[in-house]
């Protein structure tokens, strides 16, 4: 069903976009280095492993030469996914319902039925999206744990599987994962030793399966260890440590936030709000579980089902409580599976004891149902691909000519336009263009090898609204609307004209090379090791220049003291120190006159060895590799000739 309403995305050329366009330029990493890290953060970091990555790497090796891009094959092994994790889920519940084969086969239908319905119009069983792709697997999961909690122990191992896969998609997850499914195994034994008093205290067969299932999925953490010291594991644990907010949401948000995953609401698609469970489902339920109650299995199976489902809820109160940031739904998506878990065992538990009544009737109805989603419903994800990305990538093309072996470099100054940026990066690459991104505080999204080191060639495009240029756009798209343009001419720098890098008044726009993030309220920051200001000063002189600036440094009690190397021309020229004792204030540098006519535009080039980020720290979430702060810069002709300076 799944194949047949999303079939013509996989047979269409897509170029898609934000999120999963940055996943797929992070499965990239995989065909030339280890991809031992998963889906990024907003807060600046990646989940913790790499499982739906690989499996649509895997999925690109194996298909992708045969369909029109490589996010064809992307989407494939991702309703392939959903269908395997539905399917776990289906069987889980047949078996708890029943065991008897005909019976449990219309179990497992209703339980399928019930996904479909709810997926019906939205899609989320067949789009690359992260939180979508976590539904299904928690779907099994939850139900995993009822049936593992009722003593079927051979359930524990595929409960581990669901659970191991969780993980490496989302970090909040673990306590989600971890916790329920020790409780379920606590219960598992003591169902076992009530049953059979002499038997062992613990299960050998699932437990040593389950042990070899998550030493797997641990093995890309342990391994990223070694390979990319210190590992992603360590920045995790330093997130964990700088994102605890201080106080956390009120009771009333909490319980807000929960209840909308189990309002009867009809789903509308958008990027932040959730999913609520179709009215539809609710009037099933409210059907089936007076029914189900008649037999005494399934009346087990549905309480099962509701004992983990509030235990999943108490969990959710605790994140959502204690969550950094505003509680987008989004954060919580793979929850809507703990009432759709509720419906299904409901409704499997209902069919088969009205299928033991009315065999026949049952099934024509399940069939007929089956062939109106199939001519009828509409399980396709709206929102996967934008023209305009086309559009740009086409323009940047005709640009180039037959230049485009020399690579492009893309900056852009609106933080919002990086979910465009990540598809022009993309697109350009599959179409043999050479391409990186001036935004080095975006490395988690757009990965360190995308990012434009400071020497490196390249054709220069800035990505600005469209109307801000008008004619003078390389390239335009109508239905974003976007343009690229040139950078603009740098303008002479005058001796004594103070340039801001404030918001609303930047005039060092024009002159700022790499190594800057965007700038905030106070100024800009650097984000990379070196960072550059290029000036194409007028009326040079025999006389030396002096530099001076207002700065500051990041300093902390971890980081007491950063050492800001000023490199002009290639030419060490003084270091400045800033410390926790002096973190602020204005530094002046004497550039001599035999450095500053080495070239023109002249080079002022900030070097910082000890730069680092607040996240790395564990202060908070800000990933930046942060040095020095600027808020405005001049320079002047000095007051007489000096050597070399080395003022403080």
């Amino acid at each position: 069903m799944l194949l047949w309403h999303n079939w013509n995305y996989v047979i269409t050329d897509v170029a898609p976009y934000g999120d999963i366009a940055a996943d797929m330029l992070l499965i990239e990493r995989a065909k030339h280095d280890w991809l031992l890290i998963g889906h990024y953060s907003r807060f600046g970091f990646n989940h913790p492993g790499p499982f739906f990555l690989y499996a649509r790497h895997l999925a690109e090796m194996l298909v992708g030469d045969a369909l029109p891009s490589p996010y064809n094959a992307h989407l494939l092994v991702i309703i392939g996914l959903s269908a395997v994790f539905i399917g776990i889920a289906a069987s889980t519940v047949a078996a708890l319902v029943d065991s008897d084969r005909k019976t449990a086969v219309m179990a497992a239908a209703a339980t399928v039925l019930v996904l479909l319905i709810q997926d019906q119009g939205i899609g989320i069983l067949a789009h690359p999206w992260m939180p979508f792709q976590l539904v299904p697997p928690f779907f099994a999961f939850v139900l995993l744990l009822a049936g593992t909690a009722l003593g079927r122990l051979w359930m524990l191992p595929v409960a581990s599987l669901c659970g191991a896969v969780l993980v490496h998609g989302y970090l909040p997850l673990v306590p989600f994962v971890a916790l329920p499914w020790l409780l379920a195994l606590g219960c598992a034994v003591l169902q076992r030793r009530r049953s059979d008093p002499q038997a062992p205290m613990l299960p050998a067969g699932p437990l040593a399966l389950s042990a070899v299932i998550i030493s797997v999925f641990m093995m890309p953490l342990i391994l990223d260890m070694a390979v990319h010291p210190p590992g992603n594991i360590i920045k995790l644990w330093n997130v964990t440590r700088a994102i605890t907010p201080q106080s956390g949401a009120s009771l009333g948000d909490v319980a807000a936030f929960i209840w909308q995953f189990w309002k009867p609401a009809a789903p509308v698609y958008s990027d932040l709000s959730i999913f609520s469970v179709t009215p539809a489902l609710w009037i099933l339920a409210a059907l089936c579980i007076p029914v189900a109650c008649r037999d005494p299995k399934a009346r087990s199976a549905v309480a099962h089902v509701i004992v983990v489902a509030a235990l999943m809820t108490l969990l959710l109160a605790l994140y959502v409580w204690r969550a950094p940031g505003p509680p987008y739904p989004y954060i919580a998506e793979f929850y809507l599976a703990v009432p759709l878990a509720v419906i299904a065992v409901a409704t499997a538990g209902a069919a088969i004891v009205i299928v033991r009544w009315a065999p026949r009737s049952v099934g024509l109805a399940v069939a007929a149902l089956s062939i109106v989603l199939v001519s009828k419903g509409s399980l396709t994800s709206p929102n996967q691909n934008v023209a305009g990305i086309r559009e740009l990538s086409d323009g940047v093309l005709d640009h180039l000519g037959d230049r485009k072996g020399e690579g492009v470099r893309i900056s852009f100054d609106n933080h919002d336009n990086w979910v465009f940026v990540t598809g022009l990066l993309l697109d350009l690459e599959r179409r043999g263009v050479p391409i990186c991104v001036e935004a080095p505080h975006l490395a988690v999204l757009f990965t360190p090898e995308r990012i434009c080191e400071r020497t490196a060639p390249g054709h220069r495009y800035v990505l600005v609204a469209s109307s801000a240029c008008a004619t003078t756009c390389i390239a335009r798209s109508q239905s974003l609307p976007l343009g690229l343009a040139l950078p603009p001419e740098v303008p002479p720098y005058l001796l004594g004209t103070v340039l801001d890098v404030v918001p609303g008044r930047d005039t060092g726009r024009p002159y700022r090379g790499s190594g800057w993030s965007i700038p905030d309220l106070d100024g800009i920051f650097s984000n990379a090791p070196e960072a550059e200001f290029n000036l194409p000063v007028a009326q040079l002189t025999d006389a030396p220049l002096q530099l001076r600036v207002k700065a500051w440094s990041f300093v902390a009690k971890e980081l007491p003291r950063q050492e800001i190397e000023v490199v002009v021309n290639g030419q060490p020229v003084t270091t400045w120190v800033f410390t926790t004792a002096d973190p602020i204030g204005e530094r002046v540098a004497t550039i001599p006159a035999e450095v500053a006519r080495l070239q023109q535009p002249l080079s002022i080039l900030f070097r910082m060895p000890n730069a680092a980020s607040p996240l790395s720290l564990g202060l908070s979430t800000d990933s930046r590799q942060l040095g020095i702060g600027l808020q405005w810069l001049r320079l002047d002709a000095a007051p007489h000739k000096t050597g070399l300076s080395q003022e403080p």
